[in-house]
């Protein structure tokens, strides 16, 4: 529903968590959400901590999604010195 949610990412490769996330911009992940109706924008850094090359692999996030329908979501992180974007769909009643 909208409104403020916990959102959990879970990053694996493989079917194994990947647990060397390094830092990108100063955050283990970024993850950006556009809304489909308006453009709106949420653009959201995990609440772990940053540790060296140690993130990973469930990076939290703390969202505020105020309108309901389809929401675009961009999470990209960075391991082995490559930048990786995941990309889904998320719909918010």
């Amino acid at each position: 529903m909208a409104g403020a949610h916990r959102l959990v990412a879970t990053i694996s490769q493989d079917g194994r968590p990947v647990t060397d996330l390094q830092p990108y911009l100063d955050s283990y992940a970024h993850l950006s959400a556009f809304h489909e109706g308006d453009q709106a924008l949420a653009h959201l850094h995990p609440a772990n901590p940053v540790n060296g090359d140690h993130g990973g692999h469930t990076l939290s996030f703390r969202a505020l999604l105020a309108e309901p329908g389809d929401w675009r979501v961009f999470l990209q992180f960075q391991t082995a010195g490559q930048l990786h974007t995941a990309e889904l769909t998320l719909h918010v009643d």
